[in-house]
C-alpha cells in the first residue's frame, strides 16, 4: 500500500472496506500489475508473441465490448494504440462491470492452461497459469480491503475470516465420492451466502441438506435428519448434548418462515444468521465424518 493510502492523504482513498465500488485507482493497480503481464498484441504479424502470453489484447477487447453492449472502433484493433484503448474502457467501467471483468479474465487465463500443461517445461508459464493470477488478485484485494474475492473456480465471492475460510475449504475437500451430493449442496450454501446476490434463506437451507446428506450417507437405514440424530446418541460418538445443539438447530430451520418451507409470513433471517449456519455445518459434518473414519 503506496505512502498517500497508508496515511489517508489521498481523497479518492477510503481506508474502509470497498464492496459496492471499484475506484479508479483499483483498476489501475488490476491492469498495471495483474493484467498487463499477461498480454500480447494478437491479430498482427508482425507483433510475435515469443513469451507465449495468454491473452490476446484485441480479443480480450471484443468479450469485453460483447460482455457490456458495446461498439468496438478502429482504435481498439490498431496494435499501436490497442494498450491504451484496453486500458481506457477498464477505466470506464461501472463497478460491477469491472468484477464481471476480472472473472472474463479468470476465464480466458483458465482457456489457455491445457497448452502450458502440454508442453514439456511448464513451470516456466506458472505467472500465466490461473493459481497465480488467483492469488495476485485476491493479494491486491485483500491488501485495499476489497471485500470480494475469487474462488477456485474463477468467479468472485465474499471473503471469509482465514480461519473460517479453512474449515470451510476443508469440507469442500473432504465431500467426495459418497458424500458427492452433500458436496453439491454445500457449494451452493457457499454460493447464495458468498455470492454479490445474497439468499440468506437457500443458504440456511442448503446448509442444512448438506448435513442431511451426509448423515443419509452414514446411515441408510434413516429416513430423515432426525432420525439421523437419534441413531448417533445411540451410538454415543459425538456427546449427546452437541447432538441436541444441532437438533435444535434442524428444528429453527424448520420453523423459520421461507427457509426450508413455504410461509405467508416474511422471513427475518440475515446472512449473519446464514453464515452461522454455514459455519455449524461445517463444523458438524467435518465432526461426523472424523468420527465415523
Amino acid at each position: 500500500m503506496k505512502f498517500s493510502h497508508r496515511f489517508g492523504f489521498d481523497p479518492e482513498y477510503k481506508n474502509e472496506p470497498i464492496s459496492n465500488d471499484a475506484p479508479k485507482w483499483l483498476k489501475n493497480l488490476f491492469f498495471l500489475n495483474i493484467l498487463e503481464p499477461l498480454l500480447y498484441i494478437d491479430g498482427d504479424s508482425r507483433q510475435k508473441n515469443t513469451e507465449s502470453k495468454p491473452i490476446g489484447i484485441k480479443d480480450l477487447i471484443g468479450r469485453l465490448c460483447a460482455e457490456n453492449g458495446q461498439e468496438t472502433d478502429s482504435e481498439d484493433y490498431d496494435s499501436w494504440t490497442c494498450w491504451d484503448s484496453l486500458k481506457c474502457r477498464i477505466t470506464g467501467l461501472e463497478w460491477y462491470q469491472f468484477y464481471d471483468f476480472v472473472e472474463i479474465v479468470a476465464i480466458k487465463v483458465k482457456e489457455k492452461e491445457i497448452d502450458y500443461n502440454t508442453t514439456f517445461d511448464s513451470s516456466r508459464f506458472e505467472s500465466f497459469l490461473f493459481p497465480s493470477y488467483r492469488q495476485k488478485v485476491n493479494e491486491l484485494f485483500s491488501q485495499h480491503k476489497i471485500q470480494w474475492k475469487l474462488n477456485e473456480a474463477g468467479k468472485l465471492q465474499t471473503s471469509l475470516p482465514k480461519d473460517l475460510e479453512t474449515r470451510v475449504s476443508a469440507i469442500d475437500s473432504a465431500l467426495q465420492d459418497k458424500f458427492e451430493p452433500a458436496r453439491v449442496h454445500y457449494s451452493k450454501a457457499r454460493s447464495f451466502i458468498l455470492s454479490p446476490s445474497k439468499d440468506p434463506e437457500n443458504s440456511i437451507k442448503e446448509s442444512v441438506s448438506a448435513v442431511e446428506s451426509v448423515c443419509k450417507a452414514i446411515y441408510p437405514n434413516c429416513a430423515t435428519l432426525g432420525n439421523s440424530l437419534k441413531a448417533m446418541k445411540k451410538e454415543k460418538l459425538i456427546s449427546p448434548m452437541l447432538i441436541t445443539v444441532f437438533e435444535k438447530f434442524y428444528a429453527y430451520t424448520n420453523a423459520e418462515p421461507a427457509v426450508r418451507h413455504g410461509s405467508d409470513k416474511m422471513s427475518g433471517v440475515d446472512e449473519m444468521d446464514a453464515e452461522l449456519a454455514l459455519h455449524m455445518s461445517a463444523a458438524f459434518i467435518r465432526t461426523i465424518i472424523a468420527r465415523k473414519q
